[in-house]
């Protein structure tokens, strides 16, 4: 047999065609192993090879025990900020996308923003109220019929015209009615009341002789009529013939006239003076040595009523009255006050 050499390794191609040769100790290590993008390590203190690294990974310095420092080389030095240097602040002040503000003439060319007006101090404002719905505005229809139907006035209501009216006062309770006969001449009835006491019919006419338009008229109006007494006056002191100054048969002739206010609703005025001419065909001697009296006695009286007619629809009105008695007979009272309120209707 031939002596192997000492210095001569051992053949151990028997291991297989697959297994790595084993590497010398003085020898560079082979690190193909690796991959693709694993560098060779470094010798010395040469820079190591990093670019198998991800993009944006932070590179950290080798410390004790790293592979640099097992390789021969020396850790990395940082140097470390002193305690009391001033900060730098331009190193984070310019980050990507900031803006820089422009001077000068570029400056000049920018829009100027408005000046805004100093702010006033004032007084606490009362909360506005919220606006208040209004209602709804009604259609307009046709304008209102005007009313032209008068009783106590000279306007007269025309041919085949008919007026009623009742009223409630004092001293008298009265109802008159008007039936047209001609275009300016009414038919008058009607009845007055000393709320039973003494009832006196009357008949009459009126006569429309100036005629205004719808705004005025005048006219002259004549009644006449009986009376009837509830008790005779021989047993009556200041009763109902005081009252009323009525006698048994009465003529009451007078001026009548109107005046219409402006609108077709507005009120119609009204006046009434006549002259009372009454014949008392029960006269009583109030004196012991007068003799006997005559059998009929006439006496005087100036009744003067003013008042309005208030339309209330195109044939309706409420009519209000004052006035007063003026008395000339010294059995009855100087001045008698009148008023009364009531309705005038047509048809």
């Amino acid at each position: 047999m031939v002596a192997l050499q000492q210095s001569s390794p051992p053949d151990e191609s028997w291991q297989g065609a697959g297994k790595a040769e084993t590497p010398r100790r003085d020898s560079t290590p082979d690190e193909s192993w690796q991959g693709p993008r694993q560098g060779v390590t470094p010798r010395g203190n040469s820079t190591p090879d990093e670019s198998w690294r991800a993009p944006g990974e932070v590179e950290e310095a080798p410390g004790p025990g790293s592979p640099s420092e097992k390789l021969g080389g020396e850790p990395a030095e940082v140097e470390a900020p002193r305690r009391n240097s001033t900060p730098d602040d331009t190193s984070w002040e310019s980050f990507p996308g900031a803006t820089a503000v422009p001077e000068g003439q570029d400056a000049a060319a920018l829009p100027r923003l408005p000046e805004v007006p100093p702010l006033v101090p004032v007084d606490d404002v009362p909360p506005r109220r919220p606006p208040t719905a209004r209602a709804p505005r009604k259609p307009e229809g046709p304008p209102p019929v005007p009313n032209r139907v008068s009783l106590l006035g000279a306007r007269t209501v025309g041919p085949g015209g008919f007026a009623a009216g009742f009223s409630l006062g004092f001293p008298l309770l009265s109802a008159r009615a008007a039936v047209g006969v001609l275009p300016r001449v009414d038919a008058l009835v009607g009845v007055d009341s000393l709320y039973g006491m003494m009832t006196e019919l009357r008949v009459g006419g009126r006569w429309m002789v100036l005629d205004g338009g719808p705004r005025w008229s005048l006219g002259l109006v004549v009644e006449g009529g009986h009376a009837f007494f509830l008790r005779p006056a021989s047993v009556e002191d200041k009763g109902a013939r005081y009252l009323s100054g009525r006698r048994n048969w009465n003529v009451q002739p007078g001026i009548v006239g109107n005046l219409q206010l402006r609108g077709p609703r507005a009120a119609r005025l009204f006046f009434d003076a006549r002259y009372h001419l009454s014949f008392d065909t029960e006269p009583i001697q109030r004196t012991p040595l007068g003799g006997l009296p005559p059998s009929v006695v006439t006496g005087s009286a100036f009744p003067l009523r003013v008042g309005a007619e208030m339309p209330l629809s195109e044939k309706t009105s409420y009519s209000l009255t004052l006035g007063g008695d003026v008395r000339t007979r010294p059995e009855d009272a100087d001045f008698m006050p009148v008023f009364s309120v009531g309705i005038v209707t047509g048809l």
